[in-house]
């Protein structure tokens, strides 16, 4: 997975916050972005989810799995958010606003935030290329 945020990162060499010339530039941030984002959902349905198994008592290596999942999100996200331009201070902001909204609707409705998230980010977390493809083909598209 590693290697494909680098294959990213080295194919889009200069700063993402200068001024993108090309549409393949601009579709090159576009997928970042975007991938970024996911990573912040994902951390936050791992996160918020590994604390409602944990009440409910359920078994500690279904836990551990996605406390994992969280950990691998949220270093994605980091990295992603640095390559940005983001601050620490401001991924961490946003991260703990996404974990509270997330929690709120996890106390609504779980069943509905598994349903929306759960194979979105098992998918990220193991196919990401399948992801960046997604993200690329929905840039072309919106990128003239």
């Amino acid at each position: 997975m590693k290697k494909i945020i680098y294959i990213i990162i080295l194919l889009y060499p200069f700063s993402l916050n200068s001024l993108e010339k090309t549409k393949e530039e601009k579709v090159a941030k576009y997928v970042i972005e975007n991938i970024q984002k996911d990573y912040v959902s994902c951390y936050s349905f791992y996160k918020v989810s590994a604390e409602s198994f944990k009440k409910i008592g359920k078994e500690k290596n279904i836990i551990e799995g996605l406390e994992k999942s969280a950990d691998v999100t949220l270093k994605f996200n980091y990295d992603l958010g640095e390559v940005l331009g983001f601050k620490p201070e401001s991924m961490a902001k946003i991260n703990k606003e996404k974990v509270d909204k997330f929690t709120k609707k996890a106390k609504r409705n779980f069943a509905l935030l598994a349903k929306e998230y759960g194979l979105l980010c098992r998918n990220l977390v193991e196919n990401q290329k399948q992801r960046i493809d997604y993200w690329e083909k929905e840039g072309n598209k919106k990128i003239k």
